[in-house]
């Protein structure tokens, strides 16, 4: 296997060493939390799960508030329905290096092998040892690059309630709802992340102009955790134009909170020696620093949702459209960092005071028109196919914080969404679905600039009806995986979920 990830490697380690960002920066994948989880919309409604997260042309129960408001109208009685889920997550990266022709040991140090080795004496001669230069240089610590991480947490998914009215002689349906709209659970851990990172690859480098200095990175233990969903409560109306046809419209008022927490341990400091423009030699200094930050962010916004149904005997479509919309951000929390380091080089961590101290602050986060488009072919009286597609233009995301705006987001690609159900008898459905998993990060050195991670998530699940009582479940299996490729290693990063649901609904 390392030797298929050397054959990646076009540069020797004099480029890894001297293709540094111009600005000194911290790994692009290990960047600070902010916003991270405010992409990951829900999907409401165990059968549209249980389905591939279609919902837009096939929703029939009054979930549909939260797929497309329109398809409300359908109801022909007051039904109301609850469900909630259960998840476990699974983590892990593994990390591959690449031996370095000029600076071996440094490959070696990062894949936490030379803790193994032997130190060897000065010129064969017992007891005397090496130079600082010249010895094994070893880690401070007992940590090794890869690591895994689980989790797990039971949720509510939604509540809601669809009843048709009358006012006049205009029939409509109205309908009131809470739902996870947001899922805001994130995790990221690099136990070799660097500032500045030595095999990164973007953005453009630059050449050291001395040729005889000494590079210092600061090498550390980076991880971030979010816990957390935002919840939208959702009143919506529908209302039937014609026959088979009908509109709707919803709007989401936004509340929730997550618990936040960033973690820095201090590795080393790896100080690399140039000579005529070339690394010559490397060595570790003890850095003795820490410093966590855990606080709790808070969420606010209002989603407007309009759609249409439009229903046939064989076949309906449907289409959602969300116009922009923005949710803020605002956040607080205690720093506490601890600095114990007494060398006399420089450790280039100055601006990480030690001591503890609060940090608060907000952030808007502005989203562009979405919309999803939805298509049911309905072959039989049995089966039900559906395919729904959904357009975000997450590119486009802006986010305003301390004064700037930037873009923090790509991914203005649109996810693809599939499903079937097949009425087994009264009593029973069965039903499957797949739909696409596109992030909005780009894994660090991706072949094509700004191209989104991929996931992908398969779902099954089964429908009772007893009566006017109902029972949907679904079960969801979702699996993420990417790399992010760098001049001198390559960290293979899994995200598995497993996620069981359930909903009860009674129609009076």
């Amino acid at each position: 296997m390392k030797s298929s990830v050397a054959k990646r490697i076009v540069f020797t380690i004099a480029a890894a060493v001297l293709c540094t960002a111009s600005v000194v920066v911290a790994q692009p994948a290990a960047g600070p939390l902010n916003i991270q989880g405010l992409d990951q919309f829900s999907v409401s409604g165990v059968r549209s799960r249980a389905m591939g997260g279609t919902g837009v042309a096939s929703a029939v129960d009054a979930s549909a508030l939260f797929s497309n408001p329109a398809a409300l109208a359908r109801l022909s009685s007051f039904e109301l329905r609850a469900g909630g889920l259960f998840n476990s997550t699974s983590r892990k990266q593994t990390q591959e290096w690449v031996p370095m022709r000029p600076l071996p040991g440094l490959s070696a140090l990062f894949e936490g092998l030379t803790g193994n080795i032997k130190t060897p004496d000065s010129l064969g001669i017992a007891g005397l040892p090496l130079g600082a230069w010249s010895s094994l240089q070893k880690q401070y610590d007992n940590l090794t690059p890869n690591w895994d991480q689980s989790s797990s947490a039971a949720q509510p998914l939604s509540v809601v309630a669809a009843m048709p009215l009358t006012l006049g002689n205009v029939n409509f349906v109205a309908a009131i709802g809470v739902s996870q709209l947001i899922n805001l659970d994130q995790y990221y851990q690099n136990n070799n992340s660097m500032s500045p990172y030595l095999g990164q690859q973007r953005p453009d480098p630059f050449l050291i102009t001395d040729r005889r200095d000494t590079l210092h990175v600061n090498w550390y233990q980076y991880t971030r955790t979010r816990e957390g969903s935002t919840f939208g409560i959702t009143p919506g109306v529908s209302f039937t134009l014609l026959p088979g046809l009908r509109i709707g419209a919803s709007a989401a008022i936004l509340t929730g909170s997550s618990d936040d927490s960033e973690r820095r341990q201090e590795r080393g400091l790896v100080n690399i020696a140039i000579g005529d423009g070339k690394p010559q030699n490397f060595m570790v200094d003890t850095v003795r620093y820490s410093q966590v930050k855990t606080g709790t962010s808070d969420y606010s916004g209002t989603l407007l949702t309009f759609g249409v149904h439009f229903q046939q005997e064989r076949y309906s479509l449907g289409l959602t459209i969300r116009p922009p919309m923005s949710i803020t951000r605002t956040w607080d929390r205690e720093v506490t960092s601890v600095n114990t380091t007494r060398k006399p080089f420089p450790i280039g961590i100055d601006d990480l005071l030690p001591g503890q101290y609060r940090e608060s602050g907000k952030d808007e986060v502005h989203f562009p028109l979405a919309y999803s488009m939805g298509f049911v072919l309905l072959p039989t009286d049995k089966w039900m196919l559906a395919f729904d597609y959904e357009l975000r233009y997450l590119a486009d995301v802006e986010l305003k914080s301390a004064g700037t705006t930037t873009h923090p987001w790509v991914n203005s690609k649109g996810a693809i969404r599939m499903g079937a159900e097949y009425r087994a008898s009264k009593i029973l459905a069965v039903r499957g679905g797949y739909r696409e998993d596109v992030q909005a990060f780009s894994p660090d050195g991706s072949a094509i600039v700004d191209e989104p991670a991929r996931g992908g998530v398969y779902a099954l699940g089964a429908g009772l009806s007893f009566g006017n009582l109902l029972i949907d479940m679904a079960y969801e299996y979702s699996v993420l995986k990417y790399q992010d490729i760098y001049q001198s290693n390559v960290n293979y990063n899994m995200r598995q979920q497993h996620q069981f649901m359930v909903e009860c609904a009674y129609r009076f």
